[in-house]
C-alpha cells in the first residue's frame, strides 16, 4: 500500500490533495455508483481511506441532501471517520453515462473530495472551497474542458489556490 503525500509545506493548491494517479481523463463506468466506488477505491489504495464502503455511504448521504452538479461539474465531498488523510480524485465522466446536474445539464467532470471528520489542518477545506468557486467561472470551465491529458489536468489543478 502506498502512503498518501503529506501537505506540510505544501503549495496550498488543489494538487496538494489530488495526485496525478487519481486523475482519470477517460474514466470507465456504467453508473454513477460504479464511478464513485472506483474513485474511492483509488483513494483507499493511496492510503487516504481506511473504509471505502463507509466513505461511499457518507458521500451518498451528502449528495442525497443537496445538489451535486452545476455547469457540468459535480463536487462530491464528505468528512468521515473513514478518511485517514485529506485527498481528492477527478474523473471525466464517460459520455454514455447519463448524469444530470441540479441545473439539468449533463455532468461531464467529477471531483471526489475527502476530509477526515476531525481536521488537524484546515488547508484542505480551503483548497476545496477555492475549487468550488472556480467551477462557477466560465473561464475555468473552458480550461477544464480543454484539458485532455492527466498532465494537462494536473497543471490546471496546481493553479487552484
Amino acid at each position: 500500500m502506498t502512503r498518501t503525500r503529506t501537505v506540510a509545506g505544501g503549495t496550498g493548491s488543489l494538487a496538494d490533495y489530488l495526485d496525478k494517479q487519481r486523475i482519470h481523463p477517460r474514466a470507465q463506468a456504467a453508473t454513477r455508483d460504479e464511478l464513485l466506488e472506483a474513485l474511492a477505491g483509488g483513494l483507499h489504495t493511496a492510503g487516504a481511506l481506511g473504509d471505502v464502503r463507509a466513505f461511499v455511504r457518507a458521500v451518498r448521504l451528502r449528495t442525497a441532501q443537496g445538489a451535486n452538479g452545476f455547469h457540468g461539474i459535480a463536487l462530491l465531498s464528505a468528512r468521515s471517520r473513514a478518511v485517514n488523510a485529506p485527498a481528492a480524485a477527478f474523473a471525466r465522466v464517460p459520455a454514455e453515462l447519463d448524469w444530470r446536474g441540479a441545473d439539468d445539464r449533463p455532468v461531464r467532470d467529477v471531483f471526489l473530495l475527502a476530509a477526515p471528520r476531525k481536521l488537524r489542518d484546515t488547508r484542505c477545506v480551503q483548497a476545496y472551497s477555492v475549487l468550488a468557486r472556480h467551477t462557477a467561472h466560465p473561464g475555468f470551465r473552458n480550461m477544464l474542458t480543454a484539458a485532455r491529458t492527466t498532465d494537462d489536468l494536473y497543471e490546471l489543478f496546481r493553479l487552484i489556490r
